[in-house]
């Protein structure tokens, strides 16, 4: 008996909190679209391809929605608010949000020429056209952001467009009849979206817009929120995706368009924000540091004695995790997708266009060789209910914090620093969200002694939010809403969350008790 006492007081004064490095980030990430709405109406934005989308009658009648915007936590009203939370009860450093693009530019920029450069006086053409007081509330944001000593982290399209460059009830009709192998796209009557290379333009005018107009208050930019899934579940519906993003399509060709699109434009958007954000808002010397917040899964073969499920697996590998990367950091653009880069495909203007990889990681996908399949395989995740190979949240996304891990080294070749811009989980019950807290940040903890320069940690969600398709059932919300004031109501997990950052370390008790052992 005594014996066991001292054993297990030996093991006690042995465990000993697993430290971060000093100087890390810890934040909440949201988005404009899914949080902004919900308050007075002034603050709703009509002006949005998604707007339009959750609100079209035949689309709900698909099932294609699952809510509405203006039912949303009003965070374009509440920012002040919600940002004390954040870090007086989160313990929050940092925090990641968006702008709208169609908030700042309600109508069109196309007849602003950009041909010769973009200079001063284009700006001033921009600012002629910017809405002033979607300008000035975003400034108002990001000022009381950083006075509660939050760093924003600020995405400029995290999924939405402004209607005048996307009409997706027209895309959306315009793309019924196409077929997912089918090579080339019909005619889209009106603006087309992702698919127009046009759009590349108009991505860097806004850009250099913001640059020139926030960047003093902001030093961490994502021009664009998970390209990848951008492409897919806007254009590979039925195949690779069930959500019907807009336009809901079902077109290979239309999903690799909008991929290279992306490419081009992110890294115009690289060089506009170089350009024209000049002051270093944090004081260390860089003025401006953009990345991307590119989704990672953990691809594992469904049988992993298969050979071919292993091959498939490291297609999917490439092309969800590796191809978009690729192009903006090597400057390879695989335009058949093949995994060789041909004479023609390498291209100088994208090389180097990346200062950080934004890592948002959430589940394991297990991949199964399928050749009658477009891309060759079929990636399982968002299990059905007795489905789930391990352990599964309320949407059904398996919990698997090894991953974090492998997606980690995945990217590791690149040498550039890494940020953790999303992870989290559906959790109505917040049964859950500690132990998936404290696993990944084990792993991560781990991956960071290991060498893997991860820089920050930013947690899914601050709050309850319009998960886009699947509406406001899923509550990946560190704190629920209160439905009629908009006040954040913390959950338990809050409080880990808390303990974590302001020791910026796990505590030894938090491992023990939810800890991976």
């Amino acid at each position: 008996m005594l014996a066991c006492s001292l054993a297990a007081f030996a093991g006690q004064a042995a465990a000993q909190d697993l430290p971060f490095p000093p100087g890390f980030q810890w934040g909440t990430a949201l988005a404009g679209f899914q949080t902004e709405m919900g308050g007075a109406p002034a603050s709703q934005d009509p002006g949005s391809d998604w707007w339009v989308w959750t609100h079209d009658p035949d689309n709900i009648a698909n099932g294609w929605v699952g809510g509405v915007p203006e039912d949303g936590p009003a965070f374009y009203e509440r920012f002040a608010r919600d940002g004390a939370v954040a870090r007086n009860v989160l313990g929050s450093n940092a925090i990641r949000i968006s702008i709208e693009w169609s908030r700042i530019f309600p109508g069109s920029t196309a007849a602003v020429d950009i041909s010769g450069g973009i200079t001063p006086s284009t700006l001033q053409q921009l600012d002629a056209l910017a809405d002033a007081q979607a300008v000035a509330r975003y400034r108002a944001m990001l000022t009381a952001l950083r006075a509660q000593g939050l760093t924003p982290f600020v995405t400029l399209s995290h999924f939405s467009l402004p209607l005048w460059l996307h009409d997706p009830i027209a895309a959306r009709d315009a793309l019924a009849g196409t077929s997912v192998g089918d090579p080339n796209l019909p005619p889209i009557p009106g603006p087309a979206g992702w698919v127009d290379p046009a759009i590349t333009g108009e991505f860097a005018k806004y850009a250099a817009y913001i640059g020139w107009k926030l960047g003093d208050l902001v030093d961490f930019w994502l021009p664009l929120n998970e390209p990848v899934v951008n492409a897919a579940k806007g254009y590979l519906n039925g195949y690779a995706s069930d959500a019907y993003f807009p336009p809901g399509a079902h077109t290979l060709s239309g999903a690799f368009a909008v991929l290279f699109n992306e490419t081009f434009a992110h890294a115009a958007a690289y060089d506009a924000l170089h350009q024209w954000d000049t002051v270093d808002a944090d004081g260390d010397g860089q003025a401006a540091r953009v990345g991307v917040a590119q989704n990672l899964g953990a691809f594992q073969p469904m049988n992993p004695g298969d050979v071919d499920d292993w091959v498939a697996t490291f297609r999917a590998t490439y092309l969800f995790n590796l191809l978009f990367l690729n192009g903006v950091i090597l400057g390879d653009l695989d335009l058949n997708a093949d995994g060789v880069i041909s004479p023609g495909e390498h291209l100088a203007s994208l090389t180097g266009r990346l200062d950080f990889i934004g890592v948002n990681y959430y589940e394991r996908l297990l991949v199964r060789a399928m050749p009658e399949s477009p891309l060759g395989f079929a990636a399982f995740t968002h299990y059905g209910t007795g489905q789930c190979p391990t352990v599964c949240s309320d949407t059904g996304s398996e919990i698997y914090p090894q991953g974090l891990a492998q997606v980690l080294a995945q990217v590791a070749p690149y040498q550039l620093p890494l940020y953790i811009t999303e992870n989290g989980l559906a959790d109505a019950d917040d049964d859950q969200r500690p132990a998936f807290l404290v696993q990944h940040l084990q792993v991560l903890q781990q991956a960071i002694a290991g060498g893997a320069d991860v820089r920050g940690y930013f947690h899914w969600s601050l709050m309850d939010n319009l998960e886009w398709t699947m509406g406001y059932g899923p509550k990946f919300g560190l704190c629920a809403v209160d439905p009629v004031s908009h006040g954040l109501r913390p959950r338990p997990s809050a409080g880990v969350y808390a303990r974590i950052a302001r020791a910026n370390a796990l505590p030894a008790d938090l491992v023990q008790q939810f800890g991976t052992r």
